[in-house]
């Protein structure tokens, strides 16, 4: 249900809730702490942007798991997408009370302006946390895309892994399987290095050799995150971002080449 709709992943236009929302409404209530006449003005409005940011979490949450189950799991971003969604809904619950209990009264009560600071403080590690799990979530997309590569900008990524120009550097691929064939013990960093375009991707990870070159404009992460790790040792990027997920594992089984020498 939260996986994708028209074939693209929700959970990338979910975030956007909470991302823009929680802020917003923490920046209105600590207004409305500091100033009690807004309060009868702006405090139902507050309470209908809290609301929405809160759901917004609950949703983000739903859908990254949803995605998570098709890609493997982020560990770090979860850890923190978590944390904001509990956040966030304990803000809901103490801020939007609050926003109710003191909207209409013309004169604050020392409970009441109590309770505005601990709706303040709570408001102020609610921006923390927002800012926290967006930047997780960025790193996990595009963190290692901005290096170089030999052809990162060439119209070669675009071409799908099924055509003709695509398909001498397939794994399954007649010069892949002839390659195989003629290195059965394995292969060595240095053949990887010469693989090292998105038109021809290998990566060493955790001692086996993988021709990811039709899985670039597959990797739901984006194909930049791919075309990054070709012609290369990936074992810690791989391990940082999916360690024991086994769905990555499977995946990436499938475009096994050989072993690792050396």
């Amino acid at each position: 249900m939260f996986d994708s709709a028209f074939g693209l992943p929700l959970h990338p236009l979910l975030v956007h809730l909470p991302v823009v929302l929680l802020p917003l409404a923490a920046v209105l209530i600590l207004g409305l702490v500091v100033r009690p006449s807004w309060r009868p003005r702006y405090g139902i409005a507050a309470l209908g942007v809290l609301v929405l940011g809160a759901g917004g979490a609950v949703l983000a949450k739903l859908s990254g798991d949803a995605l998570a189950a098709r890609v493997g799991i982020p560990a770090t971003h979860e850890n923190w997408g978590t944390t904001l969604m509990i956040v966030s809904l304990v803000y809901l619950a103490l801020g939007g009370g609050w926003l109710l209990w003191t909207r209409r009264a013309e004169v604050a009560t020392g409970a009441q302006n109590l309770a505005g600071v601990v709706v303040a403080a709570l408001s102020v590690a609610v921006v923390v946390l927002t800012v926290l799990t967006g930047h997780s979530g960025a790193t996990a997309v595009w963190g290692g895309s901005a290096t170089p590569t030999s052809s990162a900008s060439s119209p070669a990524p675009t071409s799908g892994a099924g055509s003709p120009s695509a398909s001498p550097t397939g794994s399954g691929s007649p010069s892949a399987s002839a390659s195989a064939s003629a290195s059965q013990a394995g292969y060595s960093l240095a053949q990887v290095a010469e693989h090292a375009t998105p038109a021809d991707c290998w990566a060493a990870i955790e001692g086996n050799v993988y021709d990811l070159t039709s899985w670039i404009d597959q990797h739901p992460g984006g194909a930049d995150r791919i075309i990054a790790l070709c012609g290369t040792d990936a074992t810690t990027a791989f391990e940082r971002q999916h360690a024991g997920q086994p769905k990555p594992s499977e995946e990436l089984a499938k475009h096994l080449l050989g072993p690792l020498l050396g």
